[in-house]
């Protein structure tokens, strides 16, 4: 129960315990007392009409003894009169019945009044000649009584009204801060280091906001230089001093990282562009005008390529040459890429740039390639692009392998069939304890049992405009075979579906049809998700989540997502990138940086998974780096569900 309510419940049972008291103690007071008038004025009747008609007992004059006891009973006050004579005979008797029509019976049975019977001896001289007994009427005691409790009860019930007023403000004054203090400590749970800016009239509540505010102040102060400090690790490590891109040691992980993650196999081209007057540029005009050279360049690159619905990362390898990695689109996609990025490279050459602005060179590689072979497949092709009119070269087994006709047809055909297979791989806890599984996504070719490579499947429905369809279908059979599953299950949506209203939309319609089964379903999202429309993806993640979904951002700390966007999103899980853990009992700088991470993650409340972990030294290392949960071979390889 709320301490308001604890309060306002206590204050009123001890004013509604006061109000009864007054009124009762007002009640019986008022009762007593009229109870001693009504012995006093029966007795004072009784004295003086008993000396009034002393003289006239016996058989003198009873007409006029009548005549007197009726003019003081005819007034009204009297219950009885009786008058005996000296045997105790009654020879005169006037009763009056009791009326008590303005009184209600339950308050005379709760009051009720005894008026006495008073009595006073008739004396003839020496002798007793009869006596006189008076009782008063309780019928007007009765109606005084109830007017006085009517009166008293209205006045302190008024007062008790008052108090009640008075009481209930005074609750609001302490709970209102109190509360504001509940939510401020909540938020900083949350690390949301809010000031209370409610000032409390209340001199103790008043020092109680002031410290918690300065102590959210110091904390805030303090997860600001956490945050910062990783980031200006992160750019220390894996940064380009002058570009701000990539290094040549976060290429060689982010490279390493695709090339030996089995369960993200997607179809992936590495690009170099080399900057064909860099050493004219700085021998002739000189090194500023050289960096600047490369800055512009750099640049023109990320902006151009932040304008396509690409998922890509740019590198600096050394002085003017640069990597990119981009992986989800297809052959026909990347060589189109490769013009258009020489068009913007022609488009900034000046008569400084002796040899052209840029050359450019590109090749595919996949899960399980070797890493040599491929750098040297794509730097021959950057040498050839020297020689080439074009200015850009492609290694020569790039070429279009199935038309977009032919996958139009083929992807058709497969939303038709309205089917796919899961694989499945746990996530674990050091302990043993699985905590979901991951489903992969597989989808069988329509006139064969083999499945359709999805590296060639998602760059096609990408380019085809068919990834939301692949998506809806994915989540169409993945909840069909939920409602047989005991365990949670986790569930990848590509970017850009989870970007589109319209799956939002659809997406929020399905799980609200799940109901309870949402709770075994958690939703897998890209990181790159957090920079996009973020108030239009908070909303559809908060409706999400209010449903039972829980929440994970994956590949978390390629991009260092801001500490903002996760205070908003608030994930129940976050998915190291892989190119940190690979290795990582060895890599003492990748030790440093995703403990930094960890940090982030828990002091946020959210749970670390390492993915891609194969070996004992790895999960170990990641153990005493207090990550919560690991998924790899090490723990579980993907197996295919059964139908």
């Amino acid at each position: 129960m709320p301490l308001s309510r604890q309060l306002v419940l206590s204050l009123f049972s001890i004013f509604l315990a006061l109000f009864i008291g007054a009124v009762w103690i007002s009640v019986s007071n008022t009762k007593n007392f009229i109870e001693q008038q009504l012995s006093s004025h029966a007795q004072d009747t009784a004295t003086s009409l008993g000396m009034s008609i002393t003289s006239y007992i016996g058989d003198k004059d009873m007409p006029l003894i009548e005549t007197m006891v009726n003019a003081i009973f005819d007034r009204g006050y009297y219950s009885a009169i009786v008058l005996k004579d000296a045997d105790g005979k009654v020879i005169l008797e006037r009763r009056n019945p009791v009326s008590l029509e303005q009184v209600p019976s339950w308050f005379i049975n709760m009051f009720p009044l005894s008026p006495p019977v008073r009595v006073t001896e008739l004396n003839d001289g020496w002798t007793i000649a009869g006596q006189l007994s008076v009782q008063s009427d309780p019928g007007i005691g009765y109606g005084q009584l109830w007017d006085n409790a009517s009166d008293s009860f209205q006045l302190i019930l008024l007062m008790f009204l008052v108090g009640l007023v008075l009481v209930w403000f005074l609750v609001r004054m302490i709970t209102i801060p109190i509360m504001a203090l509940v939510k401020q400590s909540e938020a900083i749970s949350q690390q949301k280091f809010d000031r209370v800016e409610l000032k409390p009239k209340t001199l103790e509540l008043r020092i109680i906001v002031d410290a918690i505010n300065l102590m959210s102040e110091r904390l805030s102060d303090l997860f600001g230089r956490l945050t910062n400090q990783a980031e200006r690790y992160r750019d220390f490590a894996y940064s380009d001093e002058l570009t701000k891109v990539g290094n040549r040691r976060a290429f060689d992980l982010a490279f390493e990282q695709i090339l030996s993650d089995a369960e993200h196999q997607t179809s992936s081209f590495l690009m170099f562009v080399r900057l064909s007057s860099l050493n004219q540029v700085n021998c002739n005009i000189g090194f500023l005008e050289g960096d600047a050279y490369i800055k512009t360049v750099s640049d023109l690159l990320s902006e151009h390529l932040n304008k396509q619905d690409i998922d890509f990362t740019l590198y600096r390898l050394n002085g003017g040459d640069f990597a990119l990695i981009i992986e989800g689109i297809d052959e026909v996609t990347c060589l189109d890429l490769c013009q258009q990025l020489i068009d913007k490279c022609n488009a900034i050459e000046k008569s400084e740039y002796e040899s052209g602005t840029a050359q450019i060179a590109a090749g595919s590689f996949n899960y399980g390639d070797r890493k040599k072979a491929i750098l040297e497949q794509v730097d021959s092709a950057l040498t050839q692009a020297n020689f080439n009119p074009l200015k850009w070269q492609a290694v020569d087994k790039l070429q279009t392998v199935q038309s977009n006709d032919t996958w139009r047809e083929k992807i058709k055909a497969l939303l038709d069939k309205d089917t796919a297979d899961f694989i499945a791989q746990p996530i674990k806890s050091f302990s043993g304890d699985e905590i979901y599984q991951e489903w992969f996504a597989r989808f069988p070719e329509p006139d064969s049992k083999q499945h359709i490579p999805m590296a060639e499947l998602i760059p096609a429905t990408i380019r085809l405009d068919f990834s939301q369809k692949l998506d809806e279908l994915l989540v169409r059979c993945a909840f069909t075979k939920l409602s047989s599953q005991s365990g949670t299950v986790g569930l990848n949506i590509s970017r850009l579906s989870l970007l589109k209203p319209s799956f939002q939309h659809w997406f929020v319609t399905q799980l609200t049809q799940l109901g309870a089964q949402c709770s075994h379903l958690v939703l897998e999202i890209p990181e790159r998700c957090l920079f996009s429309d973020t108030n239009n993806f908070l909303s559809f993640i908060v409706n999400v989540q209010n449903l039972g979904v829980k929440i994970t951002i994956e590949r978390f700390g390629a991009q260092i997502a801001s500490v903002t966007h996760l205070r908003a999103i608030k994930p129940d899980y976050l998915k190291l990138d892989g190119r940190f853990t690979k290795n990582i009992h060895t890599e003492k700088d990748n030790q440093l940086f995703v403990h930094s991470l960890v940090d982030i993650a828990h002091g946020l409340n959210i749970k670390v998974i390492a993915v891609q972990v194969e070996t004992a030294q790895e999960a170990q290392t990641l153990k005493d780096m207090q990550v919560d949960f690991v998924q790899g071979f090490f723990v579980g390889a993907p197996i295919a569900l059964e139908c």
